[in-house]
């Protein structure tokens, strides 16, 4: 296949999902986090740092989630371009 362009719609299709589910992935230890009291460990200087790390790592998985959401979108648009490259070029080559 020398030159030819192959693209594994099964494969990046399952990415995009995959994708699509790291936002569950993410957000669910978070939200068992945020539902502990911070309180429970004590130190009053503890209590800061873990609220602290909570509100850190809340920013830093929307953030994360952001940007898996923009490649998710990203990919949806690849495989739907290439999609209608193929119809258009089977279109083209005399096929349905």
């Amino acid at each position: 296949m020398g030159g030819d362009l192959v693209m594994n719609d099964a494969f990046l299709a399952q990415v995009e999902n995959d994708l699509g589910q790291m936002k569950d992935r993410l957000y669910d230890p978070l939200n068992a986090i945020k539902k502990a009291d911070p309180s429970a460990v004590g130190e009053p200087e503890l209590v800061e740092k873990v609220a602290h790390f909570k509100d850190r790592w809340d920013y830093s998985i929307d953030q994360m989630c952001e940007a898996t959401g923009n490649a998710q979108e990203q990919l949806r648009i690849i495989r739907e371009g290439f999609a209608k490259v193929d119809a258009d070029l089977a279109k083209a080559l005399g096929g349905e």
